[in-house]
């Protein structure tokens, strides 16, 4: 498989959560400007070099005929963590967990997101959700860059599709809402089949 295809399925494991959080959001009517998706984008690709630079850091610490193979391994960890958080979060319960200290209750209530329920994500909420989104980002650019992935041009795809899969998926909240939570199991199983092929 070639480098393009990597990336591609790469740019989509780590981006494709951003669709289904917009279609909630459209869905229950939570603004975000252009601006602010714009800035929630640049933080996930920023997250991205930033984590992928380390991963070149740890190169210089790892064998070169073994980067490859833990940068596949921990890619596989990683997409496995997203399906366990995934089927964990229909059995959490609805206690109150403060946004600003777990990002992660983002992802699972996106709403969470309007902290001062203003019905707009705005100010230091659009941060919140930024950080919520580039979470994945981080581990994945460590291993991206292990297995050769290159970082700043994946980086831009990464801040781009972010941009257009959160856009997209306001746009069409109240039509494909439904269907969006389903879309939160392909990281985890993108990810999972990136580092098997890279593993074969």
């Amino acid at each position: 498989m070639g480098i393009g295809m990597f990336m591609f399925l790469f740019v989509t494991a780590v981006s494709i959560d951003s669709f289904g959080i917009g279609c909630v959001l459209g869905l229950k009517k939570v603004r975000i400007t252009m601006k602010g998706i714009a800035l929630i984008a640049l933080v996930s690709g920023g997250m991205f070099l930033l984590s992928s630079y380390f991963g070149h850091i740890l190169i210089n610490f790892v064998a070169p005929e073994d980067a490859e193979r833990v940068g596949a391994s921990a890619l596989i960890g990683i997409g496995i963590y997203f399906l366990w958080q995934f089927f964990k979060k229909d059995k959490t319960t609805t206690e109150e967990v403060e946004p600003w200290l777990h990002p992660t209750k983002v992802l699972n209530d996106p709403i969470a997101a309007d902290v001062d329920r203003s019905g707009g994500i705005r100010g230091k909420e659009v941060w919140l959700l930024g950080a919520a989104l580039s979470l994945d980002t981080i581990g994945a650019g460590v291993s991206g860059a292990l297995i050769g992935i290159p970082t700043f041009h994946t980086a831009l795809l990464i801040t781009a599709a972010t941009f257009l899969m959160l856009g997209g998926g306001m746009l069409s909240g109240t039509k494909l809402s439904d269907k969006a939570e389903s879309l939160s199991i392909l990281p985890g199983v993108l990810l999972i089949i990136i580092g098997l092929i890279k593993l074969s």
